[in-house]
């Protein structure tokens, strides 16, 4: 057998075998999959085994895994957070130029006796970097943290100021640094970045609506584009990586996280091309240059110790700075310390050029190597401990829903409802989305019942090509309204997303006679949709609040629901409230997560709205009207009609009705509810909250919440309260700073019962580690569903972190001055 192989067939096997077999011994012995596959390279590219040449085809994978990681990165980046925190960018992309750029050029000038252009050429270098470790964060579900947006921002800048440095080190060289010369390349990049943000989203936008039959066809419009972007960039005097992220960005809005095109794209590139890059950046660590003499030594360590110390410092200094913690700036570091693209491309042209000497480049090729090494191993410590500090808080449930209902009646719009749904669902959620189809019951049950199998098959192939779990539904019922119902019972759904046609067949029905049942026949929160255009391409999202809206017992679910679907289709949100509607609502709003590009506006009455929508709705805008069920706080009959009045008007734009939540779990028993001035404290009543308390350790504050259970008169029921003592001692719930929670089952109850004690003084529990100030009972009875009781503690959870609620807990000495 002839080594390196020569058979093209016997190559690619060779490397799929190593991309195979590389990570998981990287696994085994706990290092990160990134490092096994530059390990590969080094083991069995041309300075190994010497089994594999770094040929043009490796280097031209190898190049297609490049760009794909940039460009995935400007797909996955938080636009919103980019735009907030542009100032984090902009620090930490001067901090990690200046500063390596400066050590690197006085160490060089001291320590390697070389010329000025040499010393600027070489320290540019340590400069720019590679996010050859963003792979790694996505699969972690960082890529939109603060600390990975921030370095994503700070790449863009420092490789650009290094690649301006190498082109005027190269044309002073070459005796071709005339204004002309400068003119002409600043032109010729300003024309191609205006091009690309100007024309790339508007012809993306028109093809994804107007050509793409199907996904295949939009996936391989996204990598001729982006790779198109790559080459114009190189002919503008840019590198390709910079068009590939520019790509990326600018298709941002149209391929939602959750879709099957983004875990198309993502497949494609973790499971071939990426791989390549990474074996192809093995196979350039000679080993065998570090024996041939003292001076290339020395050049090696100066160059592997300035790269990975000057990273760390810009790291840690930015950090400091713009206010990150340890581990947030481990992460910036190890996404920030990687060697490689446009390290190699100085490199080479430094020695093309006559500055860099055969020792130069060696020291280059080791410390692509040892920076390599190290960012994926500090990228995937500090990532985990990012992780699990972040898992450690409790979610609030009420911002997301969990199970999504999707009644399905066609093929033709079961693929969007499908969209919407996987656009709600938490990415970290491990619960599947239900698509379900309702046969009336007939002679022809069983017929109907196959067709509807061969239905839902369609939405489980487009679910599971987006890695979303999914339980198909086929049920017969009486009518299709009691099957939906009957199917939202049986597996406790908390949000339906269903279709409309658009047209209103009666003055006494707001959709039709199935979706008006399904609507009043359930309290949990429904989007009822009308769809006429392909949600991923849409630019705004319109959120319509009728007066009293806040009041509403599922107004902050509501409001998490529309964000995270401004989030995912990376859109602005717009939303339109009453005269009436309070400070503290649009203050939720505000603060309510996640993060959106968010406009609020005030409409003055219902027909200035409707004329307002009039001049400056367009087809891709997605109007959703907030809308409540009849006896709601906020229902009213003029928004009973808005939907069929906004739909014969405007149809040219997606539609969609929201109803909230109904249903509060745990209702305050007087009247003198606080629902709408504390957005999620009604679960807590005045008769049963102690505020003020002088107390010093849980057994008395036990003692004297309980004296509040209904039918108790005061006494305390001795055994629930050694219980709920001992759950304090061994097992308290920690909801979040200052706050635990104790629950149980007791015969003492008949219903789910909320009691709240807040002590002044706050006591010290042996299982948490601040003091508890705030002390939530729940006590439930014997024979109650799990679920139920599981949804009682999510509702409290969610109630307690409603903002500033804990500091006026703390503050009030009556529940007067809670309400105040």
């Amino acid at each position: 057998m002839e080594i390196p192989f020569s058979d093209p067939v016997l190559i690619f096997a060779s490397v799929m075998v190593i991309i195979l077999i590389a990570p998981l011994l990287a696994r085994k012995l706990r290092l990160p999959e990134i490092v096994g596959l530059l390990l590969a390279g080094l083991i069995f590219g041309p300075y190994g085994l010497g089994l594999i040449e770094r040929d043009a085809t490796i280097r031209l994978l190898g190049e297609v895994g490049l760009l794909l990681i940039m460009f995935l990165a400007g797909l996955e980046i938080d636009l919103h957070q980019v735009r907030r925190n542009r100032l984090h960018s902009i620090v930490f992309g001067l901090m990690t130029f200046l500063i390596p750029l400066s050590v690197g050029t006085g160490l060089a000038l001291w320590t390697m006796a070389v010329t000025v252009p040499t010393a600027v050429l070489l320290s540019s270098m340590y400069s720019s970097h590679t996010l050859l470790t963003f792979p790694s964060v996505a699969k972690l579900g960082l890529t939109r943290s603060r600390a990975v947006t921030t370095t994503i921002g700070g790449t863009i800048i420092t490789d650009t100021l290094a690649l301006l440095v190498l082109a005027v080190i190269a044309a002073s060289v070459e005796g071709d640094a005339s204004v002309q010369f400068w003119l002409r390349l600043g032109a010729t990049m300003v024309i191609y970045v205006v091009a690309v943000i100007f024309f790339l989203p508007r012809i993306g936008r028109w093809f994804l609506r107007e050509v793409a039959s199907d996904e295949t066809v939009a996936f391989v419009f996204i990598l001729a584009a982006t790779f198109l972007s790559g080459y114009l960039a190189h002919v503008a005097g840019l590198e390709p990586i910079i068009g590939a992220f520019l790509a990326g960005l600018m298709l941002n809005s149209l391929i939602p996280e959750k879709s099957s095109l983004m875990a198309r794209l993502h497949f494609t590139g973790n499971a071939l091309f990426i791989p390549f890059f990474l074996l192809s950046v093995g196979m350039l660590v000679n080993v065998e240059l570090l024996f041939q003499g003292t001076k290339a030594w020395i050049v090696i360590a100066v160059m592997t110790s300035t790269a990975l110390v000057t990273k760390w410092l810009a790291a840690v200094i930015s950090g400091k700075f713009l206010g990150y913690s340890r581990d947030e700036s481990s992460l910036v570091y190890g996404l920030s310390v990687n060697q490689a693209a446009a390290t190699l491309a100085a490199a080479l042209v430094g020695y093309e050029i006559g500055l860099f000497s055969d020792e130069i480049i060696t020291g280059t090729i080791v410390m692509i190597g040892v920076t390599c090494f190290v960012g994926p191993l500090v990228t995937e410590r500090a990532g985990k401990k990012l992780v699990q500090a972040r898992d450690s808080e409790l979610k609030d449930p009420g911002t997301l829903p969990s199970r999504v209902l999707i009644p399905v009646i066609s093929k033709d719009s079961a693929a969007d409802l499908l969209d919407v749904a996987m656009y709600l669902r938490d990415h970290e959620s491990h619960e599947p989305v239900y698509p379900v189809h309702v046969i009336p019951d007939g002679p022809d049950a069983e017929v109907q019942v196959a067709r509807g199998e061969e239905l839902l098959a369609h939405m489980v192939v487009r679910s599971l090509a987006a890695h979303v779990p999914v339980t198909p539904l086929t049920t017969v019922d009486v009518n299709v309204s009691s099957g939906i119902l009957r199917a939202v019972r049986e597996n406790r759904i908390s949000t339906l997303v269903m279709g409309w046609d658009g047209h209103q067949r009666s003055r006494s029905h707001i959709f039709g006679r199935i979706l008006d049942m399904v609507v009043n026949g359930t309290p949990r929160q429904i989007l009822v949709n009308r769809l006429v255009q392909p949600v991923n391409t849409m630019k705004r999202i319109w959120l319509v609040l009728p007066p009293l809206a806040e009041r509403e017992v599922g107004f902050p679910e509501a409001v998490g629901t529309i964000k995270q679907l401004a989030a995912q289709c990376g859109t602005t949100l717009i939303v339109y409230g009453s005269p009436s509607f309070s400070r503290k609502g649009w203050d939720y709003i505000n603060r309510a997560r996640p993060e959106v590009s968010l406009e609020l506006r005030t409409y003055q009455s219902w027909l200035g709205l409707v004329q307002s929508f009039g001049q400056e709705i367009s087809p891709a805008d997605w109007v959703i009207l907030f809308s409540a069920r009849l006896g709601g706080i906020a229902w009213n009959p003029k928004g009973d009609r808005l939907p069929g009045v906004l739909s014969r008007r405007h149809s040219q734009c997606n539609l969609s009705v929201l109803y909230s939540a109904s249903e509060r779990l745990l209702a305050p028993s007087t009247g003198e509810g606080i629902q709408g001035a504390g957005l999620g404290i009604g679960v807590f009543s005045p008769e049963r909250t102690i505020l003020d308390g002088d107390y010093h350790e849980v057994a008395p504050l036990v003692r004297d919440a309980l004296r509040l259970l209904p039918g108790s008169d005061g006494e305390v029921p001795e055994r629930l309260a050694s219980q709920l003592i001992d759950i304090a001692r061994g097992e308290p719930v920690r909801l979040m700073a200052g706050v635990v929670l104790l629950h149980c089952h007791a015969p003492e109850v008949q219903d789910s019962t909320v009691m709240m004690a807040v002590t002044r003084h706050g006591i010290s529990l042996e299982k948490v580690p601040d003091l508890s100030r705030v002390v939530i009972i729940l006590v439930d009875p014997p024979g109650q569903e799990p679920g139920d009781h599981l949804a009682a503690l999510g509702r409290i959870a969610g109630a307690i972190r409603t903002p500033g609620l804990v500091e006026k807990l703390q503050n009030a000495r009556n529940f007067r001055d809670l309400l105040e």
